[in-house]
């Protein structure tokens, strides 16, 4: 009851609790035993009642589980994503956490988008950067499998969670009049994966090519196919996010005009230190 976003009906964490003098609850530590995410760490949860904050008990649940799980994993990270000005983030840099990079996400629009990918995708044509065997289909045009171990791969998923969803049996699909898979000689080599959201602006969820192609052609196609398809069918503004340090894709924010409207914190504490 105190931690209820930790459990699933699959999953159980590993606990710690801590209680007062006078025996009652106030506070537990839940650490997955299984690093994800890059670099691999186990998520870990803080949660002290409100009466029984500022006294030092959520450092003393974190040193606790760093002990646990020390000569398991090198390091831990929270159990969700952060935005960098948010309490729990403040917290976990107050407690030995330490940013390893930045999540920016954007809002644009998509017809300023389209038009300036084209202007690249222009001389690519024209130079003929683009190989004759690369072209770019629908979602449901593309082998569902190898979209999922490929995007699941680089985002250090589960293959199997993203193909149920690709199918439509676990969450919510991607929108296959908007999502886009690149191929080339018939593989997979890239995969765009948009949906619509609440407000009715497109969110991108992800964007990936595999590492051997990335910087080139590759992810222009991909990203103006994936845009003008947008366009045609009716998208006016788009969310997508990016790795601060994939600066290709941040300097098409910036060229697109491109608004950054949040920032997220990918944090880690190594174990064995305690603060």
């Amino acid at each position: 009851m105190l931690m209820p976003d930790v459990f699933s009906a699959e999953h159980a964490p590993e606990m710690m609790v801590a209680f007062d003098a006078s025996g009652a609850l106030v506070g537990a530590a839940s650490v997955a035993w299984q690093a994800v995410g890059d670099p691999a760490a186990f998520p870990v949860s803080v949660h002290v009642v409100p009466d029984a904050r500022r006294q030092g008990l959520g450092r003393a649940l974190l040193d606790a589980i760093a002990a646990l799980v020390r000569g398991e994993a090198m390091s831990l990270q929270p159990w969700s994503v952060l935005r960098e000005d948010s309490a729990a983030a403040a917290f976990c840099l107050a407690t030995g956490f330490t940013v390893h990079h930045r999540v920016l996400h954007f809002l644009g629009e998509a017809s300023e988008m389209e038009a300036m990918l084209a202007s690249y995708r222009e001389k690519l044509d024209r130079a003929g950067w683009i190989p004759p065997g690369a072209r770019v289909v629908k979602l449901p045009e593309a082998p569902p499998a190898e979209v999922a171990n490929l995007v699941s791969r680089e985002f250090h998923g589960n293959p199997a969670a993203l193909l149920a969803r690709l199918h439509g049996v676990a969450g919510t699909p991607p929108d296959p009049d908007r999502s886009v898979v690149l191929l080339l000689d018939g593989v997979v080599v890239g995969a765009q994966l948009a949906n619509i959201a609440a407000d009715g602006i497109l969110e991108v969820d992800a964007n990936v090519v595999i590492p051997n192609l990335r910087r080139g052609w590759a992810n222009l196609l991909l990203t103006h196919e994936g845009t003008r398809n947008s366009v045609a069918h009716g998208t006016k503004a788009f969310r997508f996010f990016c790795d601060d340090r994939v600066i290709d894709t941040v300097n098409l924010a910036r060229r697109s005009g491109a608004e950054r409207v949040a920032v997220d914190l990918v944090l880690r504490r190594a174990v064995g230190v305690d603060r």
